[in-house]
């Protein structure tokens, strides 16, 4: 049942607008905050919590037991904010035009750094965008002025399902690197024209958890085909199968979330990665035409890309945090990432 409060916003919002004019208002307000891809789904994704819950029986998630943790929060979204009526979905492209680890692969020398951590850590520049957007949901009268209190705001740091949401939402599909894929399609919820953000799955995700009743947009549809370059290219085989990853078998997991590297990597198939690994998607035909982000903060730092593994190496504690300032790459430490270049060195002579 819903709360009484609950039911005196929606009987205050339907005097004002209906559900569809109230969904193209907050895609407004998140496109001028500066948000490239919008959408709006309900409060549960069945299919997607299905694929979750079989993940992590499978053992997939590896050590990240985040994920484990009350899986059941992820049912519903109204599990973890009992006020949520819809779930507001939000791309920001991160693309960049640098060459990536194929095109111009690292020398045996330098490492590589995955594209979403070359610029500033986004869960900063994100952020501020989410409270952008609340504040000015919470200013407009005709969503009901709402205290901006009562939006929750998820990017990736909460127990919300964001690929499943974003594709329910319309922002693309989940292709079989198990990553969002956005079509490029201009159409509601979309910059059009100039400005278009560009196909592709060089995006970060986050989510608003709202009172406000919206109606929901058309999900996004499967366009790989029979394209299995994804799955090819993995030098680890992490993925099993089709739209399945296994995170123990991942570099990402290897050089981000293990504790112990050096416990869990297996050089031979490490190349040069330092921090994360874009090959999968790096081969994605939807990434051939690269529609460059337009938000500064997110573009590569010179510095992080294909870095000097003798420098990295001979990094302190204290000297690791002034290295990287900002940034994500600060989710692992100076020590876990030398474990990680010594699994190169070894990889590479060996």
């Amino acid at each position: 049942m819903p709360e009484p409060g609950a039911q005196r916003l929606a009987g205050a919002l339907s005097a004002k607008v209906d559900a569809a004019e109230r969904s193209a208002r907050v895609k407004r307000h998140a496109r001028e905050v500066g948000f490239d891809l919008v959408g709006i789904a309900a409060t549960s994704v069945p299919q997607g919590y299905a694929r979750y819950l079989e993940a992590i029986a499978r053992g997939h998630g590896a050590e990240m037991r985040w994920l484990t943790e009350r899986p059941e929060l992820r049912r519903d979204v109204r599990e973890v904010w009992p006020e949520a009526r819809s779930v507001i979905a939000l791309g920001v492209s991160y693309a960049s035009e640098v060459p990536g680890y194929l095109a111009a692969p690292p020398g045996p020398e330098e490492g590589w750094i995955a594209r979403y951590a070359q610029g500033r850590d986004y869960h900063l520049v994100i952020k501020k965008m989410l409270i952008a957007l609340a504040n000015r949901l919470a200013a407009d009268e005709a969503l009901g002025a709402i205290e901006s209190t009562r939006h929750r705001l998820f990017v990736d740091t909460g127990p919300v399902l964001e690929k499943a949401f974003a594709q329910a939402a319309g922002l693309g599909w989940i292709g079989k690197n198990t990553l969002l894929i956005h079509p490029g399609r201009v159409g509601p919820g979309r910059v059009g024209g100039e400005g278009e953000p560009g196909r592709g799955s060089w995006y970060f995700l986050a989510t608003v958890l709202t009172p406000i009743e919206l109606a929901v947009d058309t999900p996004g549809t499967d366009h790989c085909g029979s394209c299995t370059r994804c799955l090819e290219i993995c030098p680890t085989g992490a993925f099993p199968e089709p739209y399945v990853l296994d995170a123990r078998r991942c570099i990402a997991t290897w050089t981000i979330e293990s504790e112990a590297p050096a416990e869990v990597i297996e050089p031979a198939g490490l190349g040069q990665h330092v921090f994360g690994c874009d090959l999968c998607q790096e081969v994605c035909p939807w990434n051939r035409k690269v529609t460059p982000s337009r938000h500064a903060a997110l573009r590569p730092r010179p510095e992080n890309v294909r870095p000097r593994l003798d420098a990295l190496m001979a990094l302190s504690e204290e000297g690791f945090a002034r290295r990287f300032p900002k940034s994500a790459v600060r989710r692992v430490t100076a020590a876990q990432m030398q474990q990680v270049i010594a699994a190169i060195r070894r990889g590479r002579d060996g």
